[in-house]
């Protein structure tokens, strides 16, 4: 049976400060410098969260420093190929 995550209202959420290599997160693609950056660890550790929702969130980038607003849609998930802040994947 899939699992997913239904978010709604706004947030202030903060960027995770290291990442896993190998390990699943959930997070956003920096709309300034596109790297990816996680605010949750993916709780299947596969990827396969279904999201959805009318949120809003607020973070900042740790890779660039930019602070922007995502959407529910804006979530990717995403392994991470590195330890860290960011992915590249």
């Amino acid at each position: 049976m899939p699992q997913g995550i239904c978010f709604t209202g706004a947030y202030e959420v903060a960027a995770l400060p290291a990442l896993i290599p190998g390990s699943w997160y959930i997070g956003f693609a920096c709309k300034k410098c596109r790297q990816h950056f996680a605010i949750l660890t993916e709780p299947t550790g596969a990827g396969a969260l279904e999201i959805s929702g009318p949120a809003t969130f607020s973070v900042t980038c740790p890779n660039c420093n930019t602070r922007g607003e995502y959407s529910a849609t804006d979530i990717k998930q995403f392994q991470a190929a590195q330890g860290g802040p960011s992915s590249t994947a």
